[in-house]
């Protein structure tokens, strides 16, 4: 391996210690006691080292939310290739890499939704907000090419594929936020029943019999 290499996996490796710093201090105390201090004692290097990879604490945050929202695009990607072979299967197909996609990363996966659901993001640089958008507009380009096929195939009932999706996807976003909000006030969840009891209520009524 030559000098360069080595240094550019290095330079990865850091910047992947720095996110998965920033994201277990978010999950632990959450994104306003985040400070590049904190991020940089838990890395075990210099907060000026730090600043080599990242310019604040957003930017390493975001990064890695792109990073996760990027293997989500992988696994639904893959789906989509692979439509024909499962197409008998195609909403539990979906649904179950949404589940890969939330316990891969859950802190990451939260995060994603406090930049996306609040006025945080429009107070983000002009660049960081256009990654976070192209990065989940693959996503729903994905999901929605997803559904339209199963629409178009008669495998789910007729009507808008856009909105299907919609309906699909929020329902499991839904289930993650209350089962979230449960945790954060110390109660009881039941997010793995919660969530099996959508997809059979969806199944139900989404796909054609």
């Amino acid at each position: 391996m030559g000098i360069v290499e080595r240094r550019k996996r290095e330079k990865d490796l850091r910047r992947e210690i720095a996110m998965d710093a920033a994201m277990a201090i978010y999950n632990e105390e959450g994104y306003h006691a985040i400070t590049m201090e904190k991020i940089a004692e838990r890395c075990e290097i210099s907060r000026a080292s730090l600043y080599l990879y990242f310019k604040n604490k957003d930017e390493i945050l975001i990064n890695a939310i792109v990073d996760h929202t990027e293997y989500f695009t992988d696994i639904l990607q893959d789906l989509y290739e692979n439509r024909e072979q499962l197409r008998d299967n195609l909403l539990q197909e979906l649904w179950a890499r949404f589940i890969d996609f939330y316990e891969k990363e859950p802190e990451t996966f939260n995060a994603s939704l406090y930049f996306q659901n609040s006025e945080m993001i429009l107070n983000l640089p002009e660049n960081l907000r256009d990654n976070i958008d192209e990065s989940g507009s693959k996503v729903v380009s994905l999901q929605h090419k997803i559904i339209e096929y199963g629409v178009k195939a008669g495998m789910f009932i007729d009507c808008n594929p856009m909105t299907l999706s919609e309906v699909i996807w929020t329902s499991f976003l839904g289930i993650v936020q209350l089962e979230r909000s449960k945790q954060v006030l110390s109660r009881k969840g039941h997010y793995e029943s919660t969530r099996d009891l959508a997809l059979e209520v969806l199944s139900r009524g989404i796909v054609k019999k």
